[in-house]
């Protein structure tokens, strides 16, 4: 049960100056939107007060809202310009797409939980009502609205398919975060060139699986 008093506009201050800032996440219009859009609707009832702690926040069958330093800097890392034509694959509960959205971008949002698909579509209908919410298998991307210029998967996996990478445009590029069982979870940029996928690694992450991605 959230307390009546709680600060909810204090707690995203406090989120951007010890979380973000120091993560060397200094995109501008990032940050404004992260700084007002209520994160707090994207988890349960009875997590609100966590909603900006620095934990990938448990809801539904083995799925997270992530945390807001490693969400933040894997949008940064994206580059994402306005117009640019984005997938976010693990939609999850809509904070995510509303971010991208909100920074001018034209976002599908790809999700096959229900149970999550519920709270992201209300929430992005009152954030971010220009997001294109998409229901779907995750591992099969959406390729119906391809080509893509960035696709965005909220959430560790193990490998970047081919049938992901055929949704991108020609200098399309693919953010996650990859981790091999034992290893440490890396951001990656995955790059689609003439000469085939390039991957860059960026920083380390601690991000749970996508189970949609582990079967």
């Amino acid at each position: 049960m959230t307390h009546p008093n709680f600060d909810f506009v204090q707690a995203r201050q406090n989120m951007i100056e010890n979380q973000l800032r120091p993560a060397e996440v200094s995109h501008v219009k990032l940050i404004e939107i992260m700084r007002v859009l209520p994160r707090e609707y994207c988890v349960l009832n009875n997590q609100k007060e966590m909603a900006y702690s620095d934990i990938n926040i448990s809801l539904f069958d083995q799925r997270y809202l992530s945390e807001p330093r490693v969400l933040a800097r894997l949008v940064q890392l994206a580059n994402i310009e306005a117009k640019q034509k984005i997938l976010v694959i693990g939609a999850g509960t809509g904070y995510l797409s509303a971010i991208i959205s909100l920074m001018g971008a034209e976002v599908y949002a790809l999700e096959e939980n229900e149970k999550l698909s519920v709270i992201g579509k209300k929430f992005c209908n009152e954030y971010a009502s220009d997001v294109q919410w998409c229901d779907g298998i995750l591992q099969d991307g959406y390729p119906k609205n391809k080509f893509y210029d960035a696709i965005i998967i909220d959430g560790c996996i193990k490998e970047i398919s081919k049938k992901l990478i055929d949704q991108l445009n020609k200098n399309g590029h693919i953010i996650t975060v990859l981790k091999k069982d034992g290893d440490i979870g890396r951001a990656v940029t995955a790059k689609k060139t003439d000469e085939g996928i390039v991957i860059q690694k960026s920083f380390y992450a601690a991000l749970p699986y996508l189970p949609e991605f582990m079967k």
